[in-house]
Order: structure tokens, then sequence, then C-alpha cells
């Protein structure tokens, strides 16, 4: 039986496949959906004995930062706590730290509220200046996300 023929039409299988693979487009949005926000304990729980009472809640040790995008999904805005900050991650980094290094602010995490129209690779290059922040704060990075409602943070 000739074996020719039959490795021509696997070559040319093989040809037909590698030359049509279309892949997947790159991801490029950052779809999340969060469980609804819920205190942990409930408002009238009584403290456990052994809390210290120097230890301040969550609420007031969270940093919150509001991103914002612009058109075609690139980081227009960056507000920090008050204060708008300029959206180059190096100035970004720099402004951390003076929150994150300063023993008189409580901060240890963050909360970033994040535009759904926001690139992903624009939320990264956020997260990359947070994560950089904390380490150099000496701090474990402890980063929570949350979907900017529309209207909020106007």
């Amino acid at each position: 039986m000739p074996i020719a023929p039959m490795l021509d039409m696997a070559f040319q299988l093989l040809t037909f496949f590698v030359l049509t693979y279309k892949p997947a487009p790159a991801e490029g949005q950052f779809v999340m959906n969060l469980l609804p926000a819920q205190p942990a304990t409930a408002i009238h729980a009584e403290a456990p004995a052994e809390a210290a009472s120097d230890k301040l809640p969550a609420s007031l040790r969270t940093l919150p930062t509001i991103l914002k995008a612009g058109p075609g999904g690139v980081l227009a805005q960056i507000a920090v706590g008050e204060q708008t900050i300029p959206t180059d991650p190096a100035a970004l980094e720099k402004e951390l730290d003076k929150y994150f290094s300063d023993p008189n602010l409580p901060f240890d995490q963050t909360l970033l509220k994040v535009d759904p129209k926001l690139k992903y690779a624009e939320l990264i290059k956020v997260v990359n200046a947070f994560s950089n922040a904390f380490t150099k704060a000496k701090k474990t990075p402890s980063i929570s996300f949350d979907e900017l409602a529309p209207g909020e943070g106007d």
C-alpha cells in the first residue's frame, strides 16, 4: 500500500489548519462579579474581650481610591481620598508613598473603585503602583476592588 499520498494529505491538512487558525482576541476589559458589600459582623454585636482598644476599624484604615476611564478606556482620573492625582504611575506611586510611609496616617489597605469602562491594562498599572508603595512602606499589600456606580465620585 503506497504511504506517500497519505503523508501528503496529512501535511496538507496540517498546513490548512495552521494557516486558518485565529486565536481569541486579547482580554480588553476587567469584568468582575463581586459579592455585595456587607459588614462581617452584626452592628450590635459586642466586641470580644481580647480586642485591642487602640485598633481602628477597617473603614478608617482603608484608603479609598477612585479610578475613572476616559475615551477608549484609558485612565483619565485618579482620586485618592479627596485629592486628585496625576494619572502617571510614577507620580501616583510617589504620592502613595506619603500615605503609606507616614506613621500618623493609619492606612494599611486600599479600596479601588474602578470605572467599568477602564481597560484592564490601565488597572494593572495602578495596582502595580499600589503594590510598590506598600512594599516600600514594608506593609503587606491589601487591595480590594469595587465597581464604580454611574455618577459616583463626581
